[in-house]
């Protein structure tokens, strides 16, 4: 396989799939334009990547804002933007993915800060892991030889951040084509159950779940390789409020980035009772103390605010949903950033 020269234009080749569930219904202003709002409806996810969501949280700080602020949490990017579609939601905390196929399709808004780069981790069970370390990108044909199938990679829905960031490892890192693995798209439960249970070979995921995986005893689930080593400086979730809010409540929307930048610092200064905060949002049964302590020390846990951070690759990601046909818009910088807000509330990273 020959390997194309890494620039945004040039980067993608065509795959032929398409990225289900967003490309429909995805026009309209979204969120309401209140000139002084009583309530706020933010979605989110369960996830690591949401840390600062978990922090403001626990801290209280929205009670200061004035509207009070409804919480929806989803099971995946992709549905969460068609309820910011639908008119459902004011702003998200969402996966930097499905949030610009959802500028691209017509969803009036705006990232305006970053929570996260390099979230991403491609895990495998120990069969796998032998086959990748022997053969590297043969390690997918000699699978097959060997099994009569494919691999079968489990991860997030089709269009959120980690599904698309394994087509971009398999198609452009590896130089593969897609039908050399099957790929299942699942919720995060979903997804943390398959990997657990032996029912997929490998999957891409974003923490808790690799630390999940690696604590269960019944699991030989582990970690094969990092996003820094695929494409540093990964761009994961963002704060993007509906444009409306943006337009009409700059004074509430600098606001809700000054608690996000104060929630970024918190983490960096106080990592373990951070942790602690996202086991108690999240649901001790679901995300145990001791997992999530151990999960913000992964080398997938790299908290930040500033949105000028992210803007190359996530232009990238914006030239792969083109080339899977689930946009048809070359976005700009300015399409999707609007920088001004952090800009007014931090002095930089």
């Amino acid at each position: 396989m020959t390997s194309e020269r890494l620039t945004r234009r040039t980067m993608l080749r065509a795959s032929g799939a398409t990225v289900a569930g967003l490309s429909a219904g995805l026009a309209g202003c979204l969120g309401s334009s209140s000139a002084s709002p009583d309530s706020l409806t933010l979605g989110t996810l369960n996830v690591f990547p949401m840390m600062q969501y978990f922090v403001i949280d626990r801290q209280g700080w929205y009670d200061d804002l004035g509207p009070a602020v409804e919480v929806k949490t989803f099971g995946g990017g992709p549905p969460l933007v068609q309820a910011y579609a639908s008119g459902d939601l004011d702003l998200a905390y969402v996966g930097i993915s499905p949030g610009m196929v959802a500028v691209a399709n017509g969803v009036r808004s705006k990232v305006v800060a970053a929570n996260v780069v390099e979230p991403n981790v491609m895990v495998g069970s120990a069969e796998w892991r032998r086959y990748w370390n022997r053969h590297g990108s043969d390690a997918f044909e000699r699978f097959r030889q060997d099994k009569g199938r494919k691999p079968r990679f489990a991860t997030l829905p089709a269009g959120s951040t980690p599904d698309v960031f394994l087509r971009f490892w398999l198609t452009e890192r590896l130089g593969l084509d897609l039908d050399v693995v099957e790929i299942a798209g699942q919720s995060p439960s979903a997804l943390q159950s398959t990997l657990a249970s032996g029912q997929a070979d490998a999957g891409s995921a974003i923490e808790p779940i690799p630390t999940q995986l690696q604590t269960n005893p019944e699991s030989d689930m582990e970690p094969f390789l990092y996003a820094d080593e695929i494409m540093p400086g990964q761009p994961g979730a963002v704060l993007q409020p509906s444009q409306s809010l943006v337009d009409d409540q700059p004074d509430l929307v600098r606001e809700l980035v000054d608690v996000h930048v104060r929630a970024t610092e918190f983490i960096h200064e106080n990592r373990e009772e951070a942790a602690r905060m996202a086991s108690e949002v999240v649901g001790t049964d679901v995300l145990p103390e001791a997992v999530a302590l151990r999960a913000i020390n992964s080398p997938a846990s790299n908290f930040i605010s500033n949105p000028h951070r992210i803007v190359d690759k996530s232009l990238v990601y914006n030239d792969f949903h083109q080339q899977l046909g689930s946009v048809d818009r070359d976005l700009t910088e300015s399409d999707v950033f609007d920088h001004s807000f952090y800009e007014q509330v931090s002095d930089g990273e």
